[in-house]
């Protein structure tokens, strides 16, 4: 059976989560916080979450754990047909990885650890988040789903990296970063209704203390 490595807090863990679960792939989930010993550096060799276990061996980073579930487990496909709107696909995941939630992963040692973090860095951070938000938008259709009627792995990534992003621009930044986006707001409001998004977002809410603990090293 199938292995996933990671912890429920962690957005690129609950993307790789989200697609097992939408598939209604079988799979064991392992907990773990990333890890430099030798023994997780052997699964994955950042020492970086998620990573999954295949009969195959092991793999790491997420948008490579997320092909090869797309063609490993084909019967419930996430991406769409065609070579250019898988590629407009592929496009607004990376845009929302690049701009969206790794701008915001900036602000993350500010918001769980109280960590200081300098006003030109908020601002930068805001600048891109600002422009990531106009590329996202000018995108995506939400009509009703990221790029059209099917849900797609664009849906995922951009879900899960705009959870971050709202949380650290909200508790950094005193910012709400979904106003004057009322369509985005809207396709993230449906997607906060979904069953696994719901259930996803509950594990986060249950690990979310113990990690904060975690990492400020309380």
């Amino acid at each position: 059976m199938l292995k996933l490595y990671g912890f429920a807090v962690s957005d690129y863990f609950n993307m790789v989560k989200h697609v097992l679960l939408e598939k209604g792939i079988e799979f064991e989930e392992v907990v773990i916080f990333p890890d430099q010993s030798a023994e997780y550096l052997a699964k994955s060799p950042m020492g970086k979450v998620p990573c999954i276990e295949t009969e195959e061996g092991f793999l790491c980073e997420t948008s490579a754990i997320l092909e090869y579930l797309e063609a490993a487990y084909p019967e419930k496909p996430l991406l769409p047909k065609g070579r250019w709107a898988q590629a407009k696909t592929r496009e607004l995941m990376k845009v929302s990885e690049l701009y969206i939630e790794l701008s915001a992963r900036r602000l993350l040692p500010a918001m769980l650890a109280g960590a200081p973090v300098a006003d030109d860095v908020k601002q930068e951070v805001r600048t891109v988040l600002e422009k990531g938000l106009r590329a996202v938008n000018a995108l995506a259709s939400f009509s009703p789903y990221a790029l059209g009627e099917q849900q797609t792995l664009a849906d995922i990534v951009l879900r899960y990296s705009l959870g971050v992003a709202k949380a650290a621009a909200g508790s950094v930044l005193h910012w709400d970063l979904l106003e004057g986006h009322s369509a985005l707001k809207d396709w993230d409001e449906r997607l906060a209704a979904n069953p696994i998004c719901q259930q996803l977002d509950a594990d986060m809410q249950a690990q979310l203390d113990a990690f904060i603990k975690k990492v400020s090293g309380k």
